[in-house]
């Protein structure tokens, strides 16, 4: 009985520090959670993404979108903490096309029928 419980200490113990040796081997940031951030929080779909590491020991991406619209130049994001993922923000902003409100004018804004009924109530 007293070799089942040392057994389970030892095997317990044997787990635990293949794991954290295993989640220290490679701290980095995977591309994949870089082009969800990017599918999420922007107009871009990454078709291409580069990685670079930061003089401070940090990661920049540089995403080429497929859609040229809100960033012909590219999306840029930056990771000043290199194993995670939450401290990336995303560092080029959109486009932004006010010109086209000329075009339009102030009837531009009621797209939809449902729009011109909240205006006479």
């Amino acid at each position: 009985m007293k070799y089942k419980y040392y057994l389970l200490t030892v095997l317990t113990i044997t787990l635990g520090l293949s794991g954290a040796r295993t989640a220290s081997s490679n701290p980095d940031i995977k591309d994949e959670a870089i082009k969800v951030l990017i599918n999420f929080k922007t107009n871009c779909n990454p078709q291409s993404l580069n990685r670079e590491v930061t003089e401070d020991g940090g990661l920049k991406f540089t995403a080429e979108c497929s859609d040229k619209t809100f960033y012909p130049d590219g999306l840029t994001v930056l990771c000043p903490i290199r194993d995670v993922d939450v401290s990336c923000k995303i560092m080029t902003a959109a486009k932004e096309f006010k010109h086209l409100n000329m075009i339009y004018g102030p009837a531009g804004k009621n797209v939809h029928f449902s729009d011109e009924n909240k205006e006479e109530n």
